[in-house]
């Protein structure tokens, strides 16, 4: 089918600063997308106009309006009212930060995470080999499905325990399907370790998961313990929807 090569541009050119740091300029939003200037700039004043990006000086940065669609969004979700009070004490119950992961398209997206006192705000990767909610996603899709998000999302690096070759892969998910558990080690961040399982309603594939420090979150506790507690809020949460 085909498909309008500026909404693409758009929507990279919002990843991309999204994945900034901070302000950033034209020239190099449009070195880092093999953009010409007037292009780049071009799609930033849409934005602007639009109030989607502000400029401060010669720096651009997304807006807050993207919060408002984003929370609008979430709010819709039956996944996350069914979840979200179910996360929070999951988070108190296991000490550590636990969250609701959903597949959207090729990667995933957090869609709601709650800390105990003790823990801190962890940020899960969007690209799914490399968690333990993405890895338990992909397990739940057939070989062809795996594929197609490879062939799209790739198997980037981000740690020297992330899996990066296809076949490595494959072994991981015939495990993880075995078990009906999803671990990461390390994949994402050198020292935090994880555990998911994935579940379906309707037409989505969502992930709970708890994360932490190695330290606190291994042996028995990262392959039993845990495992135990995300299960029960799985159940929990397909009752509730």
């Amino acid at each position: 089918m085909p498909t309008l090569s500026a909404p693409k541009k758009t929507f990279a050119l919002v990843e991309e600063m999204a994945d900034c740091d901070g302000p950033v300029r034209v020239s190099d939003l449009a070195e880092k997308l093999g953009y010409t200037r007037s292009t780049t700039y071009k799609h930033l004043a849409t934005l602007r106009e639009l109030g989607y990006v502000r400029k401060t000086g010669v720096e651009y940065s997304l807006s807050y309006r993207f919060v408002l669609l984003g929370t609008r969004i979430r709010g819709r979700s039956p996944l996350y009212r069914a979840s979200n009070e179910l996360i929070d004490q999951l988070a108190q119950t296991t000490n550590e930060t636990a969250g609701l992961f959903v597949k959207q398209g090729s990667y995933g997206v957090n869609l709601y995470q709650s800390t105990s006192d003790r823990s801190e705000t962890i940020e899960i990767d969007h690209y799914l080999h490399r968690t333990a909610p993405g890895k338990a996603i992909l397990a739940h899709l057939s070989d062809d499905r795996v594929s197609d998000i490879i062939d799209v999302a790739g198997l980037p690096a981000r740690t020297d325990n992330t899996i990066t070759e296809s076949d490595l892969l494959a072994d991981e998910l015939a495990n993880i399907r075995e078990r009906g558990i999803a671990i990461e080690r390390g994949e994402q961040h050198p020292e935090q370790n994880g555990v998911a399982i994935a579940f379906e309603y309707e037409d989505e594939i969502a992930a709970v998961y708890v994360v932490g420090r190695a330290d606190r979150l291994s042996s028995k506790r990262l392959e039993e313990n845990i495992p135990g507690m995300v299960l029960g809020t799985v159940r929990r949460t397909k009752e509730l929807l």
